[in-house]
């Protein structure tokens, strides 16, 4: 067997197609990694097919070879070679460290990509520095996503040239809870950009300025905080209800106790009769306690309804809710 591979090794430069490609066939059916400088070579072939095989053996091999096979395709001319190699870079761990660094170097964006991915297992403050202070857009992005940077270098990617970068330091201030002015975030805010968790910040860092985002609250940011109640609230006293009902913005709030049970319905009855909940929802609130009609207390708030206010609307919801009453009860 020994001498088959060794023959087949050899058999790799040979000038016939036929003989070559019976020689790989022979080297990944042996499977033994210390055959993979016999393919080096190829790397450099003219016929695409030789160039894919060489590849399949680095994939194969190069991690187990360690960091010189990685190294080989990293420094290759052919960028598909070197994007080989980076895909190469986190599988080897803390050998591909130094690869990765020296990688920072490369022209091509997702060779620059697979470098950064892999240093994020660094766990060093200078190698996040290294990340946030990189020329390219992309790698200072995954910088933003490196434990070990300082809250300092967090803040001034909010000042990043790069729109997305400055996006990516947001959602670290936001997800580390870090201390900045409401001023900073407005920004953010009326582009749309994290609106729920600057909220959800807000709610616990600026209570008192949460109305600031009021003037700014479009239709997409009533939605995606409407999304995030649904999904992730479960009683009115949270704080961001509590901070949402005091800035007067109710509408993501009715749509979440739309879902809500009975424990719910002091707040329920209380947006419904609040005027400065929209009108469409405190309608659809009346029409889903359609199957509760025949209740004592919905019956109350029902009649009390009725007797006070002359939004037709409101009224017809009401008057159905009476009528959905008296057809359970008989």
């Amino acid at each position: 067997m020994a001498n088959d591979v060794g023959r087949a090794m050899a058999r790799l430069k040979h000038k016939d197609i036929r003989t070559r490609r019976r020689a790989i066939r022979t080297l990944f059916e042996a499977n033994d990694p210390s055959t993979l400088e016999a393919f080096n070579s190829l790397l450099d072939d003219e016929d695409p097919w030789f160039v894919s095989k060489a590849l399949d053996a680095y994939r194969m091999w190069a991690v187990s070879s360690g960091p010189e096979a990685v190294s080989a395709l990293l420094n290759h001319d052919s960028i598909d070679v070197r994007r080989a190699g980076a895909n190469l870079l986190d599988p080897l761990g803390v050998n591909g460290f130094s690869l990765a660094k020296r990688a920072l170097s490369d022209e091509d964006t997702v060779v620059l990509k697979k470098a950064a991915m892999a240093l994020l297992n660094e766990h060093t403050e200078s190698t996040a520095n290294l990340l946030l202070d990189h020329e390219h857009e992309t790698v200072r992005l995954f910088g933003f996503q490196h434990t070990s940077m300082n809250h300092d270098r967090i803040l001034d990617g909010l000042k990043d040239a790069n729109h997305a970068v400055r996006n990516g330091a947001l959602r670290q201030v936001l997800s580390r809870g870090i201390d900045v002015d409401l001023a900073t975030l407005l920004p953010f805010f009326e582009a749309g950009v994290e609106p729920v968790n600057i909220l959800i910040w807000a709610s616990k860092h600026a209570p008192d300025e949460i109305s600031t985002f009021a003037q700014q609250l479009n239709a997409q940011h009533a939605k995606d905080i409407t999304d995030h109640l649904r999904n992730q609230v479960t009683s009115s006293q949270d704080p961001l209800i509590t901070c949402l009902l005091e800035a007067k913005l109710t509408e993501p709030v009715a749509r979440w106790i739309l879902h809500q049970g009975k424990n719910e319905d002091e707040l329920r009855w209380k947006l419904i009769n609040d005027n400065d909940v929209p009108l469409i929802e405190r309608s659809k609130l009346l029409e889903r306690l359609i199957g509760r009609a025949n209740e004592p207390d919905v019956q109350e708030n029902v009649k009390a309804m009725l007797d006070s206010t002359e939004e037709e609307l409101l009224r017809v919801a009401c008057e159905n809710l009476s009528t959905a009453a008296d057809e359970l009860s008989s």
